[in-house]
């Protein structure tokens, strides 16, 4: 056997290995399917309160935190999704947070007159939820019951919900999290008090999937079909991944208010305040992040420059959990050592690997162009085997298409074949849509790693879209 041969099968060995990865998608979604979505059923108030009555509790009552600066573009909308979810008006409320420097920036459409002038709208219409308003000073110093300072603070979004925790209605039970265009699905509120009053008392987190493609029709080729892989990793993976990391995404997101204010809210500093108090929650108070079947539809960076400075920003802040876990003490040591070990197994280990992954094709046109490679020592079936193999991810990417585009805001005929054709650069997207994960690694080897939280810019939008269940 000659060196290009066994150069071959080392690559074929490498490329049949990472079809295999790729193969798990189809477990994940039996084991996501039979553990949380065929166990969806019908829910309703009447139900809720013959559970109240029967367990000795009180109904929950919810406090929904929407953190909002620049969104005058989505928040009107949002607004009108969260006040229809089906849940008794009386038991929940909606608190947006703004940003007081939008006010000072001087813009001409502001997203605290957006939502002021819903407030004035809620009052005159019958059976809406309580909508209330407040605005972060412009040097609130961003801690849970923060002060503030006379100079101007940094704005992130755990520095802003933490603000916000400080105004929830005292009788609140449950804190439910969502981003500035989120549309979640109206049975949402039931389902995560029916969970409540079953938990017995512990302390309870819910994380239920996001899918980010509402702007599907306005995204870069490239952007569309991570919108697209994302929705299917918080569908069939998310399920998975919460099994081994105490994992919140930061919207669609449900923690009980005692225990936000027992572990004294969020890290403003981090930059994924989401993954640091979900892991925090669990090694301070043992609590357990739940997975829970009902969408929320967000969306995407519209092009991959924002993209990629979305996921660099998410890659850094996982690092940084990690660093700072190493660092902290008070933990248990052998369940603290355990997480660094899984974080690093689910960040960095698989970040590399995907990357690798995305470069074999490129290695072997490399070493086919050097004649470094000699196939003759495969039959040919084989070969066309290998080469049927990229049909398959084609057909899978069209699949997640089909899929989700009932989530998407809906355009003419003509964009549909388009994104149809903006598919065919999956080849393009397999390389670039881990590389700021790369990025990431390498920017902490040479400690130039982002530390500033920086706001993703949204699609505006013009049409609504109705949620309809998964």
């Amino acid at each position: 056997m000659s060196t290009p041969q066994i150069i071959y099968l080392f690559t074929v060995g490498l490329y049949l290995f990472f079809f295999m990865l790729f193969l798990r998608y189809l477990l994940w979604r039996q084991y996501s399917n039979k553990k949380y979505w065929s166990r969806r059923r019908p829910l309703s108030a009447e139900d809720l309160m013959e559970l109240s009555q029967k367990t000795g509790r009180k109904m929950p009552f919810f406090s929904i935190l929407v953190p909002a600066r620049e969104e005058a573009d989505v928040i009107g909308r949002t607004i009108e999704n969260l006040a229809r979810l089906n849940y008794p008006r009386d038991l929940f409320e909606i608190l947006v947070i703004t940003d007081e420097k939008e006010l000072i920036s001087g813009k001409s459409r502001t997203t605290q007159q957006v939502v002021e002038e819903k407030i004035r709208e809620f009052k005159e219409r019958k059976n809406c939820p309580v909508l209330r308003h407040v605005t972060v000073p412009y040097d609130f110093d961003g801690n849970f019951e923060g002060e503030c300072m006379g100079r101007a603070v940094p704005s992130t979004k755990g520095r802003a919900l933490n603000y916000g925790l400080s105004f929830i209605d005292k009788g609140s039970d449950i804190c439910g999290f969502y981003d500035a265009e989120s549309h979640p699905e109206r049975d949402v509120l039931l389902y995560i008090a029916y969970r409540w009053l079953q938990s017995g008392g512990r302390p309870g987190i819910w994380q239920g999937p996001v899918f980010q493609v509402r702007n599907f029709f306005y995204l870069s080729p490239i952007t569309k079909i991570a919108s697209l892989y994302q929705a299917l990793s918080h569908e069939w993976y998310m399920p998975v991944l919460m099994k081994m990391l105490p994992f919140v995404g930061g919207t669609n997101l449900f923690i009980e208010s005692k225990l936000l204010k027992k572990i004294r809210g969020f890290d403003h500093k981090a930059l994924t305040e989401d993954l640091e108090i979900g892991v925090r929650a669990y090694l301070s108070e043992g609590a357990w992040p739940e997975y829970f079947p009902y969408i929320s539809t967000e969306q995407t960076p519209a092009n991959y420059r924002s993209f990629f400075r979305q996921r660099l920003r998410w890659a850094a802040g996982h690092i940084q959990v990690v660093e700072k876990l190493k660092n902290a003490t008070g933990y248990p040591t052998r369940r603290k050592n355990k997480l660094i070990k899984t974080l690093l197994l689910k960040g960095e280990v698989e970040w590399i690997l995907y990357q690798i992954a995305v470069l074999v094709p490129l290695l072997v046109i490399w070493l086919s162009s050097r004649d470094l490679l000699d196939p003759s020592i495969l039959p040919k079936g084989v070969h066309l085997f290998l080469r049927s193999l990229v049909f398959i991810y084609f057909g899978f990417t069209y699949f997640l298409y089909f899929r989700y585009y009932r989530f998407m805001l809906k355009k003419n005929l003509a964009s549909t074949i388009l994104a149809c054709a903006a598919l065919l650069v999956l080849p393009v997207a397999g390389f670039l849509l881990p590389l700021p994960y790369t990025v990431a690694l390498v920017l902490r080897a040479v400690n130039s790693q982002p530390k500033v939280w920086v706001k993703t810019p949204r699609t505006r939008e013009i049409v609504d879209v109705s949620i309809k269940k998964a």
